[in-house]
């Protein structure tokens, strides 16, 4: 039984998702919507008040632009996290989160696990299958991305999404998954469920601005974290948080944040540990953000 939370801000993408699930589930459920056109409430407020309402044991978190192309998938996902150590169960996510500012996909895709669809350039229709197997219907994952994620309802009331902190629509999934994860295993589903998302998302300057503002309030003492599954040696772990480190930076240079919030990732990543390489990053941002 799963209670369906959606924070909707089209009637018409709603109809469509419920019909859609309605057709595939194969489960008792009921659809929570909060209207957000007119509550206009950060996405974790939405959240939160919706898993308060639900009825049921298992809870659904999804976009409204989703679609899924499997049946009975309900039962399937009600198997899994039936189990006492399953925490979050999503369709793309990764391995590994590294001690810097960044998203959920942190470009390293020995990590990345992932499968479903989206629409990507030109409305064409593309698959995201990495690193999942045949034979493992469930991959490991320090973190997912929040487009559709599972959980137990009283999971959720051990790490409610933080109202406080999150006061926009960005990272909400990854303090979720992070806060999570501390506890149980968070996870990717597989080949058993084909869902599609009609969106390949994007990365403007308010989620510039929330991920450094969640990354210095809460996780910044505690990263990286990654699953048992991945061995980094000391040097593959500087090699890739300052790979990281500085596409954050460099993308947020590109943007119209703030010359004080830019100030402060270049602050932070000149901070890293001495190596030529780094300088020569370090240089190359430096003077990038003298002429912005």
């Amino acid at each position: 039984m799963l209670s369906i939370i959606i924070c909707s801000v089209s009637p018409e993408r709603l109809r469509k998702l419920s019909a859609n699930i309605q057709e595939t589930i194969g489960v008792k459920y009921e659809i929570i919507a909060i209207n957000n056109q007119e509550k206009k409430w950060p996405i974790a407020r939405a959240y939160n008040e919706g898993a308060r309402q639900a009825s049921y044991p298992y809870l659904f978190f999804v976009h409204e632009d989703v679609i899924f192309h499997s049946y009975n998938w309900g039962k399937i996902i009600e198997n899994k996290l039936a189990e006492p150590d399953c925490g979050l169960i999503g369709f793309a996510g990764s391995k590994a989160m590294m001690n810097s500012y960044g998203g959920w996909g942190q470009y390293d895709w020995r990590w990345i696990s992932s499968f479903y669809f989206f629409k990507g350039e030109r409305a064409a229709v593309q698959l995201e299958a990495n690193n999942v197997k045949l034979c493992d219907n469930y991959d490991p994952v320090a973190v997912l991305d929040g487009f559709a994620f599972f959980v137990r309802h009283e999971v959720w009331k051990e790490f409610p999404f933080d109202e406080e902190l999150l006061t926009g629509f960005h990272c909400y999934d990854i303090d979720f998954s992070l806060s999570v994860g501390s506890k149980y295993r968070n996870y990717v589903c597989g080949f058993q469920i084909w869902v599609e998302h009609l969106s390949a998302g994007s990365f403007n300057s308010e989620w510039i601005v929330d991920s450094v503002r969640l990354y210095n309030a809460k996780w910044k003492n505690i990263l990286p974290v990654k699953t048992d599954d991945i061995c980094l040696t000391p040097k593959e772990l500087y090699r890739n948080t300052e790979g990281i480190f500085y596409r954050f930076l460099f993308k947020a240079l590109r943007t119209d944040v703030s010359r004080k919030v830019k100030w402060q990732i270049l602050k932070d990543f000149w901070m890293l540990p001495f190596k030529w390489s780094h300088f020569t990053h370090c240089l190359s941002c430096t003077l990038k953000f003298i002429r912005c």
